[in-house]
């Protein structure tokens, strides 16, 4: 995570991208056979990016329940001076995506995983893939014999 953080810092700084670039995330993508927490890894990955003070994270996962927050603030039952008005939030203007994925191999007792986390930042306006970075990290096993 933390070479694509510096990337995606890196490439803002040289894209001439005006002020907090507005992110939302898109839903990671796990295309490996194994079972990995692609929410944690996210979560990883925007909060250092939220900390470095160079971008904005809007809450997808959130806006059902904000939207029906602001109907009830609407309806009545809340005071209207004290009510949040709709039309207030903000758009964004990118779409961070990551995928990973992993290949297998093996050669007699040795195995090793090859994986792949690939993300990239996509223009919402354009759909112009503006940013993409990767890291790769290998995992070796060795089986081991059974007897005596």
């Amino acid at each position: 995570a933390k070479k694509v953080i510096n990337s995606m810092e890196a490439w803002v700084g040289t894209a001439g991208v005006p002020g907090k670039p507005v992110v939302i995330l898109e839903q990671p993508k796990n295309r490996t056979s194994e079972h990995i927490d692609m929410g944690a890894l996210y979560d990883h990955v925007k909060t250092a990016l939220i900390n470095s003070g160079r971008f904005s994270f809007l809450d997808k996962a959130a806006r059902e329940e904000i939207a029906g927050e602001l109907d009830y603030q609407d309806s009545g039952y809340v005071d209207s001076a004290d009510a949040i008005a709709k039309g207030k939030q903000k758009a964004a203007k990118f779409l961070l995506g990551g995928v990973i994925t992993s290949n297998v191999q093996q050669v007699g007792k040795q195995k090793a995983v090859y994986y792949k986390a690939t993300f990239e930042l996509t223009d919402i306006n354009t759909t112009e893939i503006l940013w993409t970075d990767h890291k790769e990290i290998v995992k070796k096993f060795q089986k081991k014999s059974i007897g005596f």
